[in-house]
């Protein structure tokens, strides 16, 4: 190949590279690498890590970024590379990101990540009190919520993690539960596949239902209501059903259906740390 040929292959590759960057998925795997650098430097004698976990469930597989065993318990860490105001509400089944005036929404990440401690618990035989759920962002994302299960910045998530001292696994648990997850962990590139395909498919189910002005989760009708955050759609079969969602029009809306993802609120309130 001539010089010019090798030039132009370069500015390919990395106009590709770009593109992926500045996808939904590109992002997603920029944040899981950073978060990765961080729990690399975790003492290697207390704490054990695994990357990108793929569990079978009773309901199809499920994705969990990053598990970190120790005797000090089992961090089920999930990644958020999210710029602008995040708001929400604790048992929302949405929350909002706002960048530069528009909103978007995303899928509430606590109980996202409430669920891989599920998947977690029932694949490994472990008590939920064993668990320690950590959602983290990107300093991109400004958090306004508050929370109960830590929310933080990746400045924060080592010190979070070390606050944790209380043994909750001998020795011996932490090399069977590391064994166990080793031999669960799903490594096929076609499953993984099928599993992201899943949940794109399954969103736009869920967004064409709400568009439909009904339930996703029971099928009642979408009511108009005004909350603390502002106007959003609520379960006409409340509290029996607790689903909400923002009210949002035209490109937000179908913004929402490619950014899946999941949180929460409680107490504690983590600012942005310059």
């Amino acid at each position: 190949m001539s010089e010019t040929g090798i030039i132009w292959l370069i500015v390919i590759v990395l106009f590709i590279v770009l593109i992926h960057m500045r996808s939904s998925s590109g992002k997603g795997w920029l944040g899981e690498r950073e978060v990765a650098l961080i729990l690399y430097d975790l003492p290697m004698d207390e704490y054990k890590v695994i990357h990108n976990v793929m569990l079978q469930t009773a309901n199809g597989t499920t994705q969990i970024d990053h598990v970190v065993v120790s005797v000090y318990g089992i961090f089920v860490i999930e990644t958020k590379n999210y710029k602008g105001w995040i708001t929400g509400s604790e048992y929302g089944e949405r929350w909002t990101k706002n960048v530069y005036g528009k909103k978007y929404q995303f899928l509430n990440p606590i109980r996202q990540n409430y669920g891989h401690v599920k998947a977690l618990e029932t694949a490994l035989g472990v008590a939920e009190e064993k668990f320690i759920p950590i959602v983290v962002f990107l300093f991109d994302a400004n958090i306004m919520v508050k929370t109960k299960s830590p929310v933080v910045y990746t400045s924060q998530l080592r010190q979070e993690i070390e606050s944790h001292r209380e043994n909750k696994l001998s020795v011996r648990d932490v090399d069977e539960i590391l064994n166990k997850i080793n031999s669960l962990n799903i490594k096929d590139s076609k499953v993984r596949r099928t599993h992201v395909q899943t949940i794109q498919r399954d969103i736009k189910r869920n967004e064409e239902i709400i568009g439909q002005g009904k339930c996703p989760r029971c099928g009642g009708e979408l009511k108009n209501r005004q909350g603390k955050y502002g106007p959003f759609r609520g379960c006409s079969n409340y509290p029996k059903c607790k689903y909400t969602t923002n009210i949002m029009l035209g490109n937000e809306q179908k913004r929402s259906v490619s950014d899946g993802v999941i949180w929460q609120q409680g107490t504690n309130f983590f600012e942005k740390r310059k």
